[in-house]
């Protein structure tokens, strides 16, 4: 776990590096440039949330150490990860795309900022699929229900590894990190949103160790888990090229003056 965060930062600019050198690339396009691809991949994101009907199993993975509950900080992490995090994330991505691609002068940039969005929206889901699955089948222990040699008595008690809250963030990040790395031209606002998704998932790993929700295995697995779903997904997204708005034709400019004809009587 130490060593594939970098090993994946690695690879991320050893892909990345000749996709950025397109002149003129500025938004993705479809998944594996198609539409139908883009359906494809939305059902998959989709029905991967299916593994919530999955039964829990009860381990004897113990917590890292037992920590008390701490309400006020899990209230914390509701804001900044799981649904409510990824929907503060997604309005303020969309924001500062739709101002990257207006700077880049991309025709109707709010519209077209909408298709970055839904990538990052199928990563969240894909990732919180993945980490569902995860959880159901490690079953380990919440530091808050760890006594020592024995966990509790509900389900919920069992369901730590991975990070759910930690995992959506992460993955929104993931998706930036891939972009920001194939963005060419003003970067500051790709950069500024990829800023924010890390520091969502910071500030969330560490609520929910505070709350006494997870150890930091769990919110390791997490980060590590949602950042590599991210990048795999906006990898899949080739980046389109996109003319000017004034690339078919001269820019606007005044009027031309009228032709002037003068007749001459002498010889």
């Amino acid at each position: 776990m130490k060593t594939a965060a970098p090993l994946a930062c690695v690879c991320a600019l050893a892909w990345s590096a000749p996709a950025a050198a397109q002149a003129g690339a500025a938004a993705p396009d479809w998944a594996f440039g198609t539409p139908a691809g883009e359906v494809a991949v939305v059902a998959a994101c989709t029905a991967s949330l299916a593994t919530y009907l999955l039964p829990q199993r009860r381990s004897a993975w113990g917590a890292a150490s037992s920590v008390e509950r701490n309400e006020t900080l899990g209230l914390a992490s509701d804001i900044t990860g799981a649904t409510g995090g990824t929907l503060l994330l997604l309005g303020s991505g969309y924001a500062l795309e739709g101002s990257y691609l207006a700077g880049a002068d991309v025709p109707h940039p709010f519209s077209r900022a909408l298709r970055t969005s839904l990538i990052e929206l199928e990563a969240a889901a894909l990732s919180t699929g993945l980490s569902n699955m995860i959880k159901r089948l490690s079953g380990r222990c919440r530091p808050r229900s760890w006594r020592t040699d024995r966990c509790g008595d509900t389900d919920l008690d069992f369901d730590a590894f991975p990070s759910g809250h930690t995992t959506p963030v992460a993955a929104i990040a993931g998706v930036r990190l891939n972009l920001a790395l194939r963005t060419t031209g003003d970067a500051t606002p790709r950069l500024g949103a990829l800023a924010l998704a890390e520091v969502a998932t910071v500030v969330t790993m560490a609520l929910r160790i505070g709350s006494g929700a997870h150890s930091w295995q769990d919110v390791g697995a997490g980060m590590i888990l949602g950042h590599v779903t991210g990048f795999a997904l906006a990898a899949i997204h080739p980046i389109a090229p996109s003319e000017g708005r004034f690339a078919a034709g001269p820019l606007p400019g005044p009027a031309p003056e009228p032709a002037t004809v003068t007749w001459s009587w002498t010889f």
